[in-house]
């Protein structure tokens, strides 16, 4: 079994490392645009199918804190403040509506660990679309022109609030070694840090918080096994233009376009799965005649799903 490779030190969101595949599950415009473009939907991040998304850490936190801080007055002063600076930083509050969108605006590529997924065959394309097989490195290498993090998203609350913790952990150790000795004791009951040194505190798991609330979804989502790519606010890229928008069931949804910039010639996609409702006897031979024009000679298969209707 490999040893788990992480997104920081500090960040325990697991990476996926060198032979791993990702799927990305899509419709036949989706593969049309990725195929001909290089170019990936990315969903704006409260417009996901989770409505909780990038609120949902701040709960977990929530609940480590009152397991974790014994001293009543302390751990209800560290939350305050933590909400605090979390809602000033905008990226994960519940209270953003005043904000500017764009200025909170991260948009989200998802894909899975998981090939021919029924759950997301129906979630995404209602078993009629596309399944792309990808290497994992070509696709994190064609996006470093871009600033992004990416990681696997984590559904387990126990995993999740471990990694909080040992988070918080490191931020004491990493202040304590700078000089606020008074956060040694900061799990006992008899705690009294100073303001200073809570602050800083705060300040620096605030950012922690922020991080992995792009990464924590509940375990109704658990099936997807999703692997994302986040994208920055809109006014850190420079010249990027506002974002479209797509219709669905009467509803705008915005994102933008991200491109996978590859050095060779080729896209690094290596096979495609039709979906098993897309079984007319020309669904996989239009697809392998239309990457065949693109310069693509790659297997394509349809889903063995048992479907009947």
């Amino acid at each position: 079994m490999q040893d788990k490779h992480y997104l920081d030190d500090w960040i325990h969101v697991p990476i996926c490392q060198k032979g791993d595949k990702l799927y990305h599950y899509t419709t036949a415009e989706g593969i049309r645009g990725i195929v001909e473009n290089r170019e990936f939907v990315a969903t704006k991040s409260d417009f996901l199918n989770d409505k909780m998304e990038f609120q949902y850490a701040v709960e977990v936190m929530e609940r480590l804190i009152e397991r974790y801080i014994v001293n009543t007055d302390l751990r209800m002063q560290f939350s305050a403040k933590l909400k605090a600076e979390i809602d000033r930083i905008g990226i994960i509050s519940s209270a953003h509506a005043a904000l500017d969108e764009d200025e909170m605006s991260f948009y989200v590529v998802a894909f899975s660990k998981q090939n021919n997924n029924s759950l997301l065959w129906a979630e995404f394309t209602d078993f009629r679309g596309y399944c792309l097989e990808f290497d994992y490195e070509k696709i994190v290498e064609g996006f470093r022109h871009r600033v992004f993090l990416h990681g696997t998203v984590i559904y387990d609350e126990e995993e999740q609030m471990n990694g909080l913790l040992e988070s918080l952990l490191s931020c004491i150790h990493s202040l304590v070694e700078k000089g606020a000795k008074d956060l040694q004791g900061f799990f006992e009951e008899d705690a009294i840090p100073s303001e200073e040194s809570l602050n800083q505190l705060v300040d620096a798991m605030a950012v922690v918080c922020s991080v992995y609330t792009m990464f924590f979804k509940k375990s109704y989502f658990a099936g997807e096994e999703e692997y994302r790519f986040i994208f920055p606010p809109l006014h850190y890229e420079k010249g990027q233009d506002r974002p479209q928008f797509r219709l669905l069931d009467q509803i705008f949804l915005p994102y933008i376009m991200v491109e996978l910039e590859t050095e060779q010639q080729e896209l690094p996609l290596q096979s495609v799965m039709v979906g098993a409702k897309n079984n007319s006897d020309i669904a996989v031979r239009g697809m392998k005649y239309f990457l065949k024009t693109q310069g693509l000679d790659i297997p394509v298969l349809l889903s063995d799903i048992p479907l009947r209707y």
